[in-house]
């Protein structure tokens, strides 16, 4: 996963400097499952246990339309991380980041895809190593 293997080096040499911003948005690109997984990620953000989800998504993912991130199950693995049930039942019910994932995966088709100043690069740590300095270096 990205998260787990190419975020850190990153976040240690460019992050921590104060040199860069890592923004994560999730997007839904296979439908309404997906969709509802990405705001189910954004509300337990709000109780900023956003990665622990993501990981819980990746490993419990199922075939597409599936059956996976029914509702019921996105509110099951929020219990399984501890997260207040009340807080994040009623931010996933209310559809309270729906807009915002829709608006996210615009021009998206496939995930994870990372983006340096809205340039596509390669989820590797060399890639993104490499971007981050060209445009450090272009930087006003």
């Amino acid at each position: 996963m990205v998260a787990v293997s190419v975020l850190p080096p990153i976040e240690e040499e460019f992050v921590s400097a104060g040199q860069v911003k890592v923004q994560v948005r999730p997007v839904a690109i296979l439908g309404e499952e997906s969709e509802l997984a990405a705001q189910a990620a954004e509300c337990a953000n709000d109780q900023g246990q956003f990665f622990e989800f993501h990981d819980t998504l990746f490993l419990n993912q199922g075939k597409e339309h599936s059956g996976a991130f029914s509702r019921q199950n996105l509110k099951r693995f929020a219990q399984a991380l501890a997260l207040d049930a009340a807080s994040f039942d009623s931010c996933l019910d209310s559809g309270k980041y729906a807009s915002l994932v829709r608006a996210g995966g615009q021009g998206i088709s496939k995930v994870p895809t990372i983006m340096i100043n809205g340039k596509e690069v390669d989820s590797t740590v060399e890639a993104m190593r490499s971007a981050i300095k060209e445009e450090l270096a272009t930087a006003p």
